[in-house]
């Protein structure tokens, strides 16, 4: 089997990718726990079983910056426009687990002035100084999962949100 060149210079040669210049980064965050698994989603979630995510977060933010690591001679000299955490339920993690993962992104690449930053939440997740601490760690856009604003709809669907919280 045929070892993959990780050398980004190596795309770039006359006859395979011929660019002006790097393109930006969009980089996708996935969170994968939930409050619960709804029967019609098929990503990669589980449910939030004891309460308490934070050896869990620590452990899971350790992995996806030492992923970052490995990965960064493939996008080396490519700047940040926008990251999207999703899963899911990426607000349920703390703020802290936040801040630490974006600082930790900030600190190996570099970022456009202007970067989107999205936190993917659910409603019956939201508590205002909760995503106060989220701005604070430089998350500055929402993305709300609502699937229905009727109840007949989301109850069979599996969401712990009704159609007021939505």
């Amino acid at each position: 089997m045929a070892e993959l060149n990780l050398d980004p210079l190596h795309w770039m040669r006359p006859g395979t990718l011929q660019l002006s210049s790097l393109p930006p980064l969009t980089v996708y965050i996935h969170l994968p726990w939930c409050l619960q698994k709804c029967p019609y989603c098929d990503f990669n979630s589980h449910a939030w079983r004891d309460g308490d995510l934070t050896q869990a977060e620590q452990r899971y933010t350790d992995a996806l910056l030492a992923d970052l690591d490995a990965s960064l001679p493939l996008i080396w000299g490519r700047s940040v426009q926008s990251v999207f955490m999703g899963g899911g339920t990426p607000s349920l993690f703390s703020p802290e687990s936040i801040e630490r993962l974006l600082s930790g992104l900030r600190a190996r690449l570099r970022w456009v002035a202007d970067a989107e930053v999205t936190l993917e939440a659910n409603p019956g997740t939201f508590e205002k100084d909760r995503f106060r601490a989220f701005r604070q760690a430089g998350v500055n856009r929402l993305s709300i999962g609502v699937q229905s604003f009727y109840d007949r709809f989301l109850k069979p669907l599996g969401r712990v949100h009704d159609a007021a919280q939505a």
